[in-house]
């Protein structure tokens, strides 16, 4: 993947076809993504019912009530507003190849996880390969069910003609604030795609500790709200302080 930085670098100078312009945090207010979202909006005292189970790593999850959830703990490169379209996330920005093939993101100064860690280009190639890539130290057993949906296969896989089976080629690090995805065939939805709550960034250091995601974990975020109560009775979201577009009021779910 390293032969392509330069070339797609010296292109994006001369020839974009695709600019999302940076947006400031008060363009819109963040909300979870809509494809998980649907009906199920907290509103201050009116907790809404879901399954006791939920395991807050959406990475590794269908279920939907652990995606729900996730979509507000957690932030991905972009995100989907209530009308299903595209808004920054971590990335304030991006632009695509001319072949379509190459997503650039400018990564947001600000952004840290709720901890006051930076979430850094390093954080999300650590991130994305454990998602893609077998080989990393973060993928553990995971089946990562949506990855599959979305970009077919994992690093490495080959068809009966030796062509990669998956969608996207890899990610690289260009520089501190910006990360390279590249693709090995035109993926017109990818936004779409990595706005999905599978694919936010979570803390490295959580997802080395076993039994992530779960009320006996250490839930860190880098979302718009932080996991301040799990008990037998339910579970209460709070504002991240951390967060670059903070906000305001608890979010309460009870167990079915």
């Amino acid at each position: 993947m390293k032969k392509y930085l330069t070339f797609v670098m010296l292109t994006l100078l001369i020839l974009i076809t695709a600019c999302q312009p940076k947006q400031d945090a008060s363009d819109s207010t963040p909300t979870p993504d809509s494809t998980t979202q649907a009906d199920s909006t907290p509103e201050a005292g009116k907790p809404i019912a879901i399954n006791k189970n939920i395991l807050l790593d959406p990475a590794v999850t269908e279920d939907a009530d652990s995606l729900i959830v996730s979509g507000y703990l957690y932030e991905g490169l972009v995100r989907l507003d209530e009308s299903g379209n595209i808004q920054p996330g971590i990335a304030t920005s991006w632009v695509i190849s001319d072949d379509q093939l190459d997503y650039i993101f400018e990564i947001r100064p600000n952004a840290t996880f709720s901890d006051g860690t930076p979430i850094t280009t390093d954080i999300i190639v650590d991130n994305f390969n454990r998602w893609f890539d077998p080989q990393s130290p973060l993928h553990g057993s995971g089946n990562y069910p949506t990855w599959l949906s979305k970009f077919l296969a994992f690093n490495g896989e080959r068809d009966a003609d030796d062509r990669a089976k998956s969608l996207v080629d890899g990610i690289q690090k260009v520089d501190i604030n910006t990360v390279l995805i590249h693709l090995n065939r035109p993926v017109p939805e990818l936004l779409e795609y990595i706005a999905h709550p599978a694919f936010a960034i979570l803390h490295p250091d959580s997802l080395s500790t076993a039994g992530y995601g779960t009320s006996d974990s250490t839930i860190i975020s880098s979302g718009m709200y932080v996991v301040t109560s799990w008990t037998d009775s339910g579970l209460t979201l709070s504002p991240n302080p951390s967060y670059w577009n903070p906000v305001t009021g608890n979010l309460e779910f009870t167990w079915k």
